[in-house]
């Protein structure tokens, strides 16, 4: 409570009148990300025009040392406009496409809090805890007493060999809550680890295991495969491995064995899944390794072919169920199916971030992703494998970074990259991101090689 207080008086005292409304609305995005997606989509514009604003009336010198991303942005955000320019589909793609930018303001809007005030990163730390414990202790109320504090009950059954309950929170209908937590689990190990107190390591376990259960409550198999992802990149850093390793093991056994329905969809129905089950094709053909399902694959396939068709400026932004259609009733001359029997599958996009970006965006677009994916993934080597010292600066980097790998995983099945929601989660780590790269390279000389 004491804390809090000071918190309060500095927020009054040494923010200045227009940056305590951009902290406000910053602050307040993750829990409006669960509760509704209309509000943070509105939170973020108003941000992002008060940035806009104080940006022109104040000169801010300190978006120089991040000049290189905002390059990145701006050309990506051009690909985007040429993939506009060129597309048969202006009207569709036009909103998605034409205000793409406010999510690199609300990135910019995150690393300016972060950078003028010392302090306000302390203020995202206690904030985002109290938001997820609520998100957490909701859920957990709906899955022992059947509806959470807003009065949602279970969605329903869902059939696969066995019927099973599972639980939303706060998304009601929508199967979000996994995809929710685990994206925002990153951040939350970076904050921890930024402040490194005596207690970091039983902080950053407990919420680890505590999410890790709720996900697993979730029945949502994306989510769960990205947090075991999650702890074996917390494994590698954590001093006292077998006592987590084996943390992990009694409590997911335990949740296994007392939920032998969500283990069938878990393991069963993705291992046939995987094999090529549940599909209408001759028997020769079910045995096949697929990408996820038969399913996911064809829209993988579909994807190749629109982008086969579009390869320079890509069809445009959310074109993808359009696209397939025109495909579907001209198709090219060398429009041939392949040994694995895909086919055209129409739907709202891929499934797939990096599948997605070829076929809507193309080919440029596709390599700054590429680009900026393996900057990610070499600057987290490095520190696993060049750093033996790891202070804060460095594992609140490593842990940022995997938030934003988990965010653009490129092997699994995704929603939609220019999904609002999606893109909203994804900009505000960004945030945080652009933050501690700035602490980690220009206040550490020693960290200037990674």
């Amino acid at each position: 409570m004491y804390k809090s207080f000071i918190y309060f008086k500095k927020f009054k005292e040494k923010v200045e009148f227009i940056d305590r409304f951009l902290l406000v609305f910053t602050v307040l995005l993750p829990f409006l990300f669960a509760t509704s997606i209309f509000l943070a989509d509105l939170f973020s514009s108003i941000s992002g025009i008060i940035l806009i604003y104080i940006f022109f009336k104040k000169k801010i010198t300190f978006f120089k040392i991040i000049k290189t991303e905002i390059i990145l942005m701006i050309t990506f955000y051009l690909i985007i406009l040429t993939s506009l320019i060129f597309t048969e589909y202006f009207k569709i793609s036009f909103l998605a496409s034409f205000f793409y930018f406010r999510y690199f303001l609300v990135s910019l809007s995150i690393f300016y809090l972060l950078k003028k005030y010392d302090f306000v990163i302390t203020i995202f730390f206690y904030s985002l805890i109290f938001i997820i414990l609520i998100i957490l202790v909701d859920a957990l109320i709906q899955y022992y007493a059947g509806n959470n504090l807003f009065g949602y009950g279970w969605p329903g059954s869902e059939k696969i060999n066995l019927q099973f309950k599972y639980i939303t929170g706060f998304f009601n209908e929508e199967k979000k809550l996994g995809s929710y937590l685990v994206r925002f689990l990153p951040l939350m190990l970076a904050t921890i680890y930024w402040h490194e107190k005596k207690n970091t390591t039983f902080l950053s376990v407990y919420f680890l295991l505590f999410v890790g259960i709720i996900i697993f409550l979730t029945s949502e198999r994306t989510a769960l495969f990205l947090y075991f992802i999650i702890c074996a990149s917390y494994f590698l850093i954590n001093q006292n491995k077998l006592r987590f390793m084996l943390s992990i093991i009694l409590i997911f056994g335990l949740l296994f064995s007392l939920q032998p329905e969500l283990k069938e969809k878990y393991v069963n129905f993705t291992i046939n899944q995987l094999k090529g089950k549940y599909t209408t094709l001759p028997k020769k053909n079910e045995n096949i390794l697929r990408y996820y399902s038969y399913e996911h694959e064809n829209l993988l396939y579909t994807s190749i072919k629109i982008f086969q068709h579009n390869s320079l400026f890509g069809s445009g932004v959310k074109s993808f169920y359009h696209e397939c259609n025109y495909l579907k009733k001209n198709k090219p001359k060398n429009f041939t199916q392949n040994k694995r029997q895909n086919k055209l599958v129409c739907s709202t996009h891929p499934h797939n971030t990096y599948f997605q970006i070829l076929s809507d965006i193309g080919v440029f677009g596709f390599m700054i992703m590429l680009y900026f994916l393996s900057y990610v993934i070499l600057s987290m080597y490095k520190i696993l494998f060049k750093h033996k010292k790891k202070d804060k600066y460095l594992l609140s980097y490593y842990f940022i970074s995997l938030g934003i790998l988990i965010n653009i995983f490129p092997l699994i099945p995704s929603g939609s990259f220019f999904n609002n929601w999606i893109c909203l989660i994804f900009s505000y780590l960004f945030g945080f991101w652009l933050f501690l790269k700035t602490q980690l390279f220009h206040k550490k000389s020693l960290y200037k090689n990674l």
